[in-house]
């Protein structure tokens, strides 16, 4: 049943590639092409269809399935033996882990520690099944708050629970710190890194996100703010309404725009964008449209703890669209974007390099 499902999955991929390069060779429409790509990403994630990628400027498609059925998808020995070398190269994974500081310096390993992990006069701390820290605001506090880090390595995610129930997803190489239990007028939280936030309704209560550069102000409503350091700052609303703030300028958001915040000064420039693609890491997924290489590098550094670098600067301006699965491995998503592209990644004393192929 097996060898026949795989058959059946052989004949179909060689079809539709058949079938999609004829289409996209003859006619490319940069709009349509894409909504029709984002339907079948949907439709292929139900099957567990592993990963493609499509550069914009060529306009070529690589649907790949999964991992575990890729060797079945080639014939020719020549690209086994690419795709072979390509997981021995690459065989990163990411996981779900982060470190908790507690008040008194204390440091817990959550990837190793289940169950209650401590209760303070404000609160109470849970770690579920190395899934989601969560925080249980006690009702008569005797004493302030404490003030926590949760903090999500290179490699990582993890979702965390708030003491007002506001549910904040973690990207890697992140930091969060946050009272355990919230008093006063405002519910304020310090982040470095990126963080998708689900704030839970409290007028009475405003939700602040500060970052080194800016702020994000919020009753109730749904936001992602990345803030890596050396890059631009963005602040992506999904739903509701929120005020971003620098020292220099301030403006309010409404669903599917973005604030951008520059290198090099605190102005605040706003664009209409689709919140989904800023969002889809949360889900697991990574999802570009039109976007630089340096920006999808800088991702998978993150996701997969490695340090991707480029032999020559232009090809960081090279543009991409398509999804990448991060319960995949490193070396899938390299394996797509090289089918793709003129590109390559080698690796060299421990790093990735990105050059130009035929050099």
């Amino acid at each position: 049943m097996e060898k026949k499902d795989d058959k059946d999955s052989k004949k179909y991929f060689e079809y539709y590639m058949a079938e999609r390069e004829n289409e996209y060779r003859s006619r490319y429409q940069h709009e349509k092409s894409w909504n029709a790509l984002q339907a079948k990403i949907w439709k292929r994630k139900v099957l567990r269809v592993g990963l493609y990628a499509v550069t914009a400027s060529a306009a070529c498609l690589l649907l790949a399935l999964g991992t575990s059925h890729i060797f079945s998808l080639y014939n020719n020995t020549q690209q086994k033996d690419a795709v072979v070398a390509a997981a021995v190269s690459f065989p990163e994974t990411g996981s779900r882990k982060a470190i908790l500081t507690l008040e008194d310096g204390e440091q817990v390993d959550l990837s190793a520690r289940n169950g209650d992990i401590a209760q303070t006069s404000s609160a109470v701390i849970r770690n579920e099944a190395n899934q989601a820290l969560t925080y249980r605001q006690v009702q008569d506090a005797v004493s302030a708050p404490k003030e926590n880090t949760l903090t999500v390595p290179r490699g990582g995610e993890y979702q965390l629970v708030l003491a007002d129930g506001t549910h904040v997803w973690m990207n890697a190489e992140s930091e969060l710190r946050y009272p355990t239990s919230f008093s006063g007028k405002h519910r304020e939280v310090y982040l470095e890194g990126e963080a998708f936030f689900e704030v839970a309704k409290d007028p009475d209560h405003t939700f602040i996100v500060h970052t080194a550069r800016h702020s994000v102000e919020a009753l109730g409503t749904s936001f992602n703010v990345s803030a890596y350091a050396h890059y631009k700052v963005y602040t992506t609303l999904a739903e509701g309404k929120v005020r971003v703030a620098t020292p220099a300028a301030s403006v309010v958001l409404t669903p599917d725009h973005q604030a951008v915040i520059g290198e090099e000064d605190d102005g605040i420039a706003v664009q209409e964008v689709d919140a989904s693609l800023f969002t889809s890491w949360t889900k697991g997924n990574y999802e570009f449209r039109n976007t630089p290489l340096e920006d999808i590098a800088a991702q998978l550094s993150r996701w997969y703890d490695v340090d991707i670098r480029f032999e020559d600067d232009a090809l960081k301006h090279k543009r991409f669209a398509g999804v990448i699965f991060r319960q995949e491995e490193l070396s899938f998503a390299i394996e797509v974007i090289e089918q793709v592209s003129d590109v390559r990644f080698v690796r060299k004393d421990g790093k990735i390099y990105i050059e130009e192929r035929g050099k």
